[in-house]
């Protein structure tokens, strides 16, 4: 929803959550990496960006 609405920052919050609780969850869901990919390419200084792509592109 946050992603339509184009609020980045609210984007990346719930799967950095999400990771903290279960990163193997996160990290192997296609949608989720899809959305990772383009707030970094659009949005790579927002806030929680960086640890999010972190996350999801380590395994």
């Amino acid at each position: 929803m946050w992603w339509s609405w184009q609020r980045p920052e609210q984007t990346a919050r719930p799967p950095l959550d999400a990771y903290r609780a279960s990163p193997v969850e996160v990290r192997d869901r296609l949608a989720i990496r899809a959305i990772v990919g383009e707030l970094d390419e659009r949005h790579p200084r927002t806030i929680g960006v960086r640890e999010l792509r972190t996350a999801v592109t380590t395994g």
